[in-house]
């Protein structure tokens, strides 16, 4: 429990740092982002048994600790934190929806680079347009271009697509 504790502090806010741990619901999770505030020892549920922890809250710069989303657990046996690269701004990831950093069923204002969709038959991006991300309700989410408020894409949080956090965006640092 020590070692995790003097590795948890080396890290501070603001930090750019890749957490893999559990969710609120016990599910494994890796969250790229920021450092939101100081590591907080918890007593979180653990195969049924409570078991003392650390809660990261890791997300983009400006995203509220206190939501739920940003939240990873980590225990003395398992779970990892390293320091992390800032991706640059215009580097294009393939991920699901669900992985791009603030995008949430709470995110109404969210902005990115759009690529297109991604798959296995989608090598590379195949446009660039940006988007604010928005939940529609019943797990649907658009993809509008904000200066035509054109829906680009309507797509669940599986959805896998090309993004890249837009330039001198603050919402949307880390990947």
């Amino acid at each position: 429990m020590t070692e995790l504790r003097e590795i948890l502090a080396e890290f501070t806010e603001d930090d750019h740092v890749t957490v893999t741990g559990v969710d609120t619901r016990g599910h494994n999770v890796t969250r790229s982002g920021y450092l939101l505030a100081p590591a907080k020892t918890v007593n979180a549920q653990r195969s049924g048994i409570r078991t003392k922890g650390w809660r990261l809250c890791v997300g983009p710069t400006g995203m509220d600790p206190a939501e739920r989303s940003t939240w990873v657990t980590v225990f003395p046996d398992a779970g990892t934190i390293e320091h992390t690269p800032e991706p640059d701004a215009g580097q294009w990831s393939m991920t699901e929806l669900r992985h791009v950093p603030g995008i949430r069923a709470s995110s109404h204002n969210a902005s990115i680079l759009y690529g297109g969709r991604g798959g296995a038959r989608s090598p590379e991006p195949t446009q660039s347009t940006a988007v604010t991300v928005a939940h529609t309700g019943d797990g649907i989410y658009e993809l509008r271009a904000p200066d035509t408020n054109t829906v680009q894409l309507s797509c669940r949080l599986s959805t896998r697509i090309w993004w890249a956090r837009l330039p001198n965006s603050a919402e949307h640092q880390g990947s």
